[in-house]
């Protein structure tokens, strides 16, 4: 990362939120920082889109600490995690600990996204007084199970963690309301790839001697938004709806959304374990949905591609884990058996919380077991060389139209993570192998083709 990459990027965002709008165009991954760090309050997320509803002053901080603008990835390694060396670390980061997990207490298993223990760790670190607040999503309905429709929140108790215990698979800005936990003597976030590298950004830009020196103003600011912050919680994800998405599938397949019991892999575990006894871990993270009644709708996202595909999905640097969080929880590679289901994957990158998660574990609030990592080996590396890195999905035909035109074998790659014979860690490799050949790279070929902003990692 040189300094005249840093100056040219400096330069652009002299422009103000103009700068800003061709991030937003194709690239934006809808995670609400520029609203925080507007100093104008200009900026506000309507629908998650940032939306100008001042008057721009031009000092260029939206642009600056956007992390789809630029992202000084090689700075945040060096300073916080440093060097991979192996073909784990490559996929996942640098990790002090890995393993499979669940919450052993009945209240989180049960109301908890796969095996409650993000919840958990929140529930542990605000009652050890690790933390003092935490920065997450609730659900807006009550009445539902399954609810995709959140907004941030504040937990400064332990019990107020529940309120944020379910997975929302539709994008949502929760760094627009970081002033809300800035405040706090140690707080933590949850958030997807997208807030975390947002985070790490600003981070990197208060912290880096280069990167505060060239960009003074946005660093002053960063101090007073995240100087307090502690520890950062990555959410694994492949990719996330856009507003609204998945209303429109409930409507188009004709179900009610306080019905629902399982969507994708988010499922009500004791109502699915009456009702599907003997269905293994493969049926669980197949998207489909499930209502009360036990009617089951199995459904493509290629059937729904227009309503659901967010670009700035698309060219996420991040391959499900994120390699920047100092854990990364997640679905994928949670698997430890062919017939059982409600762990997660967890990749602890600290050394203070390996050491949380040791406690927990030694005070029976979670149960660990070893990560699946050799299941299909061979086969994963076979998959992974013959699937082609094409646009499937239609990245061109969208630059131009506005619409997707998938072909015949969209996702089609994607079989062989269904086939059982590729589990666990590998499972995820191979995955993450998908996301990079048939969304990724293709992504990023069509923005580059049509001159069109695209993500620069540094």
């Amino acid at each position: 990362m040189s300094t005249e990459q840093l100056t040219k990027h400096l330069e652009l965002s002299k422009t103000g939120f103009s700068a800003l709008g061709k991030v937003i165009a194709f690239a934006c991954s809808r995670c609400g920082l520029c609203a925080s760090i507007c100093p104008t309050g200009a900026i506000e997320m309507r629908e998650t889109i940032p939306t100008l509803v001042g008057e721009c002053n031009k000092c260029g901080f939206c642009y600056q600490g956007c992390p789809r603008s630029f992202y000084p990835l090689s700075r945040i390694k060096q300073k916080y995690f440093g060097r991979e060396d192996n073909e784990v670390e490559k996929r996942v980061g640098r990790c002090v600990d890995r393993f499979t997990s669940r919450s052993l207490t009945d209240e989180i298993f049960e109301q908890g996204a796969t095996g409650g223990t993000a919840t958990a760790l929140l529930y542990y670190l605000l009652e050890r007084g690790e933390v003092n607040a935490v920065l997450h999503l609730g659900s807006i309905h009550k009445d539902c199970y399954i609810c995709h429709h959140a907004q941030t929140i504040v937990s400064t108790r332990p019990e107020d963690t529940l309120r944020g215990c379910r997975s929302k698979n539709q994008l949502t800005p929760i760094l627009h309301d970081l002033k809300k936990v800035a405040h706090y003597e140690r707080f933590a976030v949850v958030g997807l790839s997208c807030h975390v590298e947002g985070l790490r950004k600003l981070q990197a830009i208060k912290d880096d001697p280069e990167l505060r020196e060239l960009f003074k103003g946005l660093s002053k600011v960063a101090e007073k938004l995240i100087g307090n912050l502690k520890i950062v919680i990555g959410i694994n994800c492949f990719a996330s709806t856009k507003y609204g998405a998945i209303d429109s599938i409930y409507r188009k397949l004709g179900v009610r959304e306080e019905e629902v019991i399982k969507y994708a892999e988010d499922t009500k575990k004791s109502l699915y374990q009456l009702l599907n006894e003997g269905k293994n871990f493969l049926w669980y993270v197949e998207d489909g949905i499930m209502t009360k009644k036990g009617r089951y709708y199995p459904f493509k996202y290629t059937d729904f591609l227009d309503e659901t595909i967010s670009m700035g999905c698309m060219v996420c640097p991040s391959f499900i884990v994120c390699k920047e969080a100092d854990v990364s929880i997640g679905v994928t590679a949670s698997d430890i058996r062919l017939q059982e289901f409600g762990y997660n994957s967890v990749f602890v990158r600290t050394t203070e919380l390996r050491n949380v998660f040791h406690d927990m574990i030694l005070e029976g609030t979670l149960l660990r077991r070893k990560m699946w990592d050799n299941k299909g080996t061979l086969l994963r590396k076979f998959v992974e060389w013959v699937i082609p890195s094409k646009d499937v999905i239609g990245f061109s035909t969208y630059l131009e139209t506005g619409k997707w035109s998938p072909s015949q074998d969209a996702y089609g790659s994607a079989s062989s993570t269904h086939s059982g014979k590729v589990m666990g860690l590998q499972r995820l490799f191979l995955t993450q192998t998908v996301k990079r050949k048939v969304m990724y790279t293709p992504a990023l070929k069509a923005l580059k083709e049509t001159d069109k902003h695209y993500p620069v990692v540094l």
